[in-house]
């Protein structure tokens, strides 16, 4: 009988701006959960990734370096994962710090937005200070929802608590109603989609889209794009897909020899319904997880 290796390639520590939990922590999570692969892949920094490393090492756990970059393909933000990249590569080491800089302003645009569609009351200046350093998005909008004053107001009605999109609101909110196109599209800096997957190789890594969900479904043009790109593969499994977004991501993947990769995208409180080691996929991926881990050596 064939063992299954239980994994997860997408999780994100303290270090994000939306994590709850230390690398020590997530490893001592993992052990709880019998996963015995998993990647740390921190928004736009690797400097966690070191330490849950070394956790895993104690405790008998595969850690593998990873990072999930914010780009931009022509308005779309796409995220894009970089799996064994060399971690003291200087473009990494400096990347979120470069990002916050550049976006400078840019959240103070997404509240005047929402005052002028919704008329709503927000006070910017406590949002960003009980946010504390980390992304005042999740505490603005929560509060927004919460509010008994703006429980009619129509847009909002899957996204109060108890709706059908309340799972994590503020996530759903601005993947639903914040795109391009929408009247509360903010453009902010994020690098090139080609220029990340070529900082990538250049580090040594892997590059895989994450949660490719509605922005690459059916959208032939956007995956031959990423193909001529150079991407090495598609996070085929995640939470935020239906069942048809994992069928045809594996077989796209399939069909271009392409790595497929599944992930929870855990993050603590922020996510709280996204548990470590479940994605949508409901068969044995230890294949997945050789084909991978093989491709990984060969960097």
């Amino acid at each position: 009988m064939k063992e299954m290796i239980h994994f997860d390639l997408h999780m994100h520590s303290n270090q994000s701006g939306d994590g709850q939990f230390t690398p020590a922590e997530l490893v001592q999570m993992l052990k709880q959960a019998n996963i015995q692969v998993a990647a740390l892949s921190d928004h736009d920094t690797v400097k966690g990734v070191t330490d849950m490393m070394a956790e895993g090492k104690k405790e008998g756990i595969q850690i593998i370096p990873a990072i999930e970059c914010s780009t931009l393909l022509g308005d779309y933000d796409v995220h894009v994962l970089g799996y064994g990249i060399n971690l003291d590569d200087p473009y990494f080491q400096t990347l979120q710090q470069n990002i916050q800089k550049k976006n400078d302003g840019v959240f103070h645009q997404r509240v005047e937005k929402l005052r002028q569609k919704y008329e709503v009351e927000i006070d910017e200046e406590k949002v960003v200070r009980d946010a504390n350093g980390t992304n005042p998005w999740f505490i603005m909008m929560t509060r927004l929802f919460q509010d008994p004053r703006y429980q009619n107001i129509e847009d909002f009605k899957d996204y109060i608590p108890g709706g059908k999109r309340s799972d994590p609101a503020p996530v759903n909110f601005f993947w639903d109603k914040c795109m391009p196109g929408s009247d509360l599209y903010v453009k902010a800096y994020n690098p090139d989609f080609k220029e990340t997957i070529q900082k990538i190789h250049e580090a040594n890594g892997l590059a895989i889209i994450a949660h490719p969900y509605q922005t690459f479904y059916k959208q032939e043009e956007r995956l031959q794009y990423a193909l001529d790109c150079g991407i090495d593969g598609l996070e085929a499994y995640s939470n935020y897909h239906q069942d048809y977004h994992n069928e045809y991501y594996e077989q796209f993947a399939r069909d271009h020899n392409l790595l497929i990769t599944c992930g929870s995208d855990f993050h603590g409180e922020k996510k709280p319904s996204i548990r470590m080691g479940e994605y949508g996929l409901h068969k044995d991926g230890t294949p997945f997880l050789k084909s991978f881990l093989k491709a990984l050596e060969k960097e």
